[in-house]
């Protein structure tokens, strides 16, 4: 699989230490999630792709889902990649199942099942093999795939279930089968570029073990940008 966020989200190895501020009950629902938009990604000050995603959710469940187009470089060749991730959530954004499938010249599909313990993957690989795993993994995972840039509105989203500070999570690349812990803080409001406009957006920082990812949203807490400098990659909202 082509991945251009594979190695540069990097998850830390270890177990998470517990998050300051008030946290809400564990049954207790969620403000009504619902977003949905295009994000141009680019890589080096190209543009390489687009996401185009849908967050919906019911008193039952949270549905997040793209359809996401990239066009990557490999062995000298540009090649056309469609993935469709989709993640299927409880209320209280604790993962029930994940799927996704790229279609191309390098096709292959994946499925998670995070309500067994231990929680079940299932990959079948660019080169038709199939790849089956149990990891043991926390009910409250956060689900962090390569190359899905709405699921950092997913981590945003837990980042507010409790009173800001820097917080701790356990998190989870489907497709690196890569287990691992990621941390969040809120950095402050500050003014932002987007598309040639200046604008006043709120700061959080995601720190891994290789890289620190920077994520900018409005006022409804709704992700505007992405950026990893270290491997000078960005993902912008389109208006």
């Amino acid at each position: 699989m082509a991945a251009f966020l594979a190695g540069a989200v990097a998850l830390s190895a270890g177990e998470p230490t517990p998050s300051p501020g008030e946290t809400r009950s564990a049954d207790s629902p969620l403000p009504h999630l619902a977003d949905q938009g295009t994000f141009l990604v680019s890589a080096a000050g190209r543009t390489i792709g687009t996401e185009k995603f849908e967050i919906r959710s019911s008193s039952e469940k949270v549905e997040a889902q793209a359809e996401i187009h990239l066009q990557v470089q490999q062995d000298g060749k540009t090649i056309n990649l469609k993935t469709l991730p989709r993640l299927v959530l409880d209320p209280q954004l604790r993962p029930l199942t994940y799927t996704w499938s790229q279609k191309g010249p390098q096709s292959s599909q994946l499925e998670v099942d995070f309500r067994p313990s231990p929680a079940t993957t299932r990959y079948k690989t660019v080169s038709g093999e199939e790849d089956n795993r149990d990891f043991d993994l926390p009910k409250d995972v956060i689900v962090l795939d390569d190359n899905v840039v709405h699921h950092y509105q997913l981590v945003i989203s837990r980042y507010r279930l409790t009173a800001g500070g820097k917080q701790t999570f356990q998190a989870f690349i489907p497709q690196e089968a890569l287990p691992g812990v990621l941390n969040v803080e809120e950095v402050g409001t500050e003014p932002t570029t987007l598309e040639g406009s200046t604008v006043k957006l709120r700061h959080l920082v995601v720190t891994t073990e290789l890289a620190r990812i920077h994520l900018w949203t409005d006022d409804q807490h709704r992700l505007q940008r992405m950026s990893i400098p270290e491997a000078q990659l960005e993902a912008i909202r389109k208006k």
